[in-house]
């Protein structure tokens, strides 16, 4: 037995040696067990299905499973929050809307953007849909008939309280004159809000145009109008452009949702480059293009490094902004210095000063990427 114990400490002791001499580290083997994944919105919508889709490719990649569980509430704060306080090895994540920003100043979380890597991939515009038998086929007859009910007749579903539904619902209503005329009802995800729609609890959604285009093409719903300059035609179904009627509008196109996947900042640099490295080449796989885009109309636009931090700060400064006007955020953004989009510049604040740069090689991965 003493023998025994004396081998065993040997063995203990090369290892040893041989990582320092050969520069083994736990890195080096990452990951060596499953990776977890929490989506901060319900099932079925655009941040669920994104993150699945992306995670599935990866796994390829990484040679481990991805596990991917829907942690809901406060905006996606809740489950962001988890993985923030979690260690930072790399094998736990956070997926789902790029609405980091605006947790700070809607009293969600502590944590924004400059805590975590984002490692963007596709973004949608944001879309206003009613029942495909409603008797409504354009964005005028709309807001007409909703001026000429009484107060609190119509409803509208949303994500979630600061969510991209829920202010271009607002801004929407605010450009026609007819705020104090709708009450907004706030979901856990777009897909739950269009569930509600259908069944009658809400007369039209606010939500991000991939949690129900499928639904669209199929004639369950329809749309009004989209947050986008153009109008935009899938899979035959016309999606009206919003800004052309109200140009007021025009601004608040930075709230249309990224979709992604974050980390925290503080991960060991060579784990940030294994999990760039299988991301980058996850979106551009079939798989993930036929689901993100094909399936949900999403825009592919990947995005990482510092391209990814300039983003996410300018989804902050719009979001923010427009939550403060709207009178949905608790806090000012500009306790966080968080500047209105029309002063926004690089670095806008003290914590995009501060924020761990990107390892270079991530950079590097980045440029390959748009050649």
């Amino acid at each position: 037995m003493k023998n025994l114990r004396i081998q065993l400490g040997l063995a203990a002791i090369v290892l040893a040696v041989l990582t320092v001499i050969g520069g083994v580290s736990p890195a080096m083997a990452w990951p060596d067990k499953p990776i977890a994944v929490y989506v901060g919105w319900s099932a079925g919508g655009s941040s669920d299905t994104t993150t699945r889709a992306v995670c599935l490719e990866m796994e390829k990649k990484l040679g481990q499973r991805i596990l991917v569980t829907n942690v809901t509430g406060a905006l996606g704060g809740i489950g962001a929050t988890q993985v923030a306080e979690a260690p930072a090895d790399g094998y736990l994540w956070f997926g789902g809307a790029a609405v980091h920003g605006t947790w700070p100043v809607l009293g969600h979380s502590k944590y924004s953007w400059n805590d975590f890597y984002a490692l963007l991939s596709v973004v949608f515009p944001t879309t206003i849909y009613v029942k495909g038998d409603a008797p409504w086929n354009t964005l005028d007859e709309f807001l007409n008939e909703i001026k000429s009910k009484p107060k609190g007749t119509f409803k509208f579903g949303s994500p979630g309280a600061g969510s991209n539904g829920a202010i271009f619902g607002g801004i929407l209503m605010e450009a026609a004159g007819i705020t104090e005329k709708v009450i907004p009802v706030p979901y856990k995800g777009g897909r739950e809000a269009g569930r509600y729609l259908l069944s009658g609890d809400v007369n039209f959604t606010s939500v991000t145009m991939g949690d129900l285009s499928d639904w669209a093409v199929a004639g369950r719903v329809k749309p009004l109008a989209n947050l986008y300059s153009e109008d935009i035609t899938f899979e035959g179904v016309t999606f009206p452009s919003a800004v052309k009627k109200f140009p007021s509008l025009e601004p608040y196109q930075a709230i249309n949702p990224y979709f992604g996947i974050y980390i925290r900042r503080d991960t060991p640099a060579d784990v940030v480059e294994k999990i760039t490295e299988a991301f980058l080449w996850a979106v551009q796989q079939e798989g993930f293009k036929k689901v993100a885009v094909q399936q949900r109309a999403g825009v592919w636009a990947p995005l990482v490094g510092l391209a990814s931090d300039k983003q996410m700060s300018r989804i902050e400064a719009a979001r923010s902004t427009a939550l403060w006007d709207l009178q949905i955020a608790k806090n000012n953004p500009a306790q966080f210095g968080i500047p209105k989009p029309a002063d926004w510049s690089w670095p806008p604040h003290d914590r995009a000063v501060k924020a761990t740069p990107w390892p270079a090689s991530v950079e590097t991965m980045f440029e390959q990427l748009k050649k």
